[in-house]
């Protein structure tokens, strides 16, 4: 009998303790297959009980860091009592995260890869209207890199080529670009009655502009993040592939205040004719990026440390943004949710604002205001990215990891 008690109360004790630990396994196990940690966010998480005090993440003992802010490689377990590893998760250590916080509103000019095919148009020839680009395969948002074989680098350079003495009315070879891959097709220019010119009868662009907030500078290089979600072309309805571009100051017009249904927006303007402050060379899901040139415009006392979405905790933070003539001011948030998310996304959590002063100015969350650096705890954890339609008050934000992978 009394065996049978003890195996009993071994039993009582063993489904207690998986009921225990079972959601935090299942917590951890949550964890994403990749992510980028710092050694501060996993000695944090352990610090914490993250994960309950009985599971702890740990990193090999011997890692050969890169330097200058390089992401490093390696693989971090989670593991049970410390003897059984539960999860491994391939991570991206970041080590070097010195950054100026950013808040200014900025404007981007940004150039595409050869021009952007925005839409077809058909030519008047003597032979009736024609449209060259039908057959071609051209579809809008591909970039028109190369005519036989020349370089497009503007939209005057279809007209030049086209009309070459040698190549006038001839069937050419077209290089273009869709979805980053490259691909050949030919199109056969016809003559326009009215220009007296031979033409393909697309409409192209090679520039897109937009206005945001600048997010970070890394310290040791300069390196800029900002927006935290692509500056998109209306006209194609999607993101601007970008081979080059300009950062610039911008100048507050006014604010538009947010209500439900109806998003506010920062009116700002910019000067082209202005100096560029910065080169920017990237757009994507993450926001813009590139390098600042002109330092003066950074503010050297503002600075903070780059953290994980380990570093995320529900409550109380700041955002950084340009509202007025007095430079950018930090301003009260709650972080109200943060998503475990397993593969790459701009809304990974949910903030709501708090701060008097900022719904008395803007309502909440506005346009103008995506790439708000979210600093908690000394660090900047993330950028604000859209607002809730319904409710001007919250908004969502990106993973600060997000944005450093790119």
């Amino acid at each position: 009998m009394k065996k049978l008690f003890f195996i009993s109360l071994s039993l009582i004790f063993v489904m207690l303790g998986t009921a225990f630990l079972l959601p935090n396994i299942k917590k951890a196990n949550a964890l994403p297959d990749e992510m980028i940690v710092t050694y501060s966010d996993i000695e944090n998480a352990n610090k914490t009980d993250e994960y309950s005090s009985f599971i702890s993440l740990e990193l090999p003992e011997n890692i050969n860091v890169a330097s200058n802010g390089e992401l490093t490689n390696t693989v971090m377990s989670v593991k049970l009592f410390n003897l059984f590893t539960i999860k491994k998760v391939n991570v991206r250590l970041l080590t070097d995260t010195d950054v100026y916080v950013g808040g200014e509103t900025v404007g981007f000019n940004l150039f595409s890869e050869g021009v952007i095919c925005v839409g077809s148009n058909a030519v008047v020839t003597k032979d009736g209207t024609k449209e060259p680009i039908v057959t071609s395969g051209i579809q809008d948002g591909d970039a028109i890199l190369k005519i036989e074989d020349i370089e497009i680098e503007n939209i005057q350079d279809i007209d030049r080529i086209i009309n070459l003495p040698s190549l006038a009315g001839k069937e050419l070879k077209l290089t273009a670009k869709r979805n980053n891959e490259e691909f050949e097709t030919t199109i056969t220019p016809v003559y326009d009655l009215f220009s007296q010119k031979y033409k393909l009868g697309l409409w192209v662009r090679n520039s897109a502009s937009g206005v945001g907030t600048l997010t970070y500078v890394k310290q040791s290089d300069f390196r800029f993040g900002a927006v935290g979600h692509p500056i998109v072309d209306s006209s194609l309805g999607g993101n601007f592939n970008v081979d080059s571009g300009n950062i610039y100051k911008c100048q507050l017009i006014g604010i538009k205040k947010g209500e439900k249904n109806n998003p506010g927006e920062i009116r700002s303007s910019i000067n082209l004719s202005d100096d560029a402050i910065g080169l920017a060379d990237t757009n994507c899901k993450y926001g813009v990026y590139g390098n600042i040139l002109n330092k003066t415009m950074i503010n050297p006392k503002r600075t903070a440390t780059l953290g994980g979405r380990l570093s995320v905790q529900l409550g109380d933070a700041k955002i950084y943004c340009n509202l007025d003539n007095e430079g950018v001011k930090a301003y009260d948030i709650k972080i109200i949710k943060a998503n475990k998310q397993n593969t790459a996304d701009d809304k990974s959590m949910i903030i709501k604002v708090t701060d008097k002063e900022l719904l008395e100015k803007t309502g909440g969350i506005i346009q103008g205001m995506s790439g708000s650096p979210i600093v908690q705890n000394g660090k900047i954890v993330g950028a604000v990215t859209h607002v809730f339609l319904n409710d001007p008050t919250r908004g969502y934000g990106v993973y600060i990891d997000w944005m450093v992978d790119n």
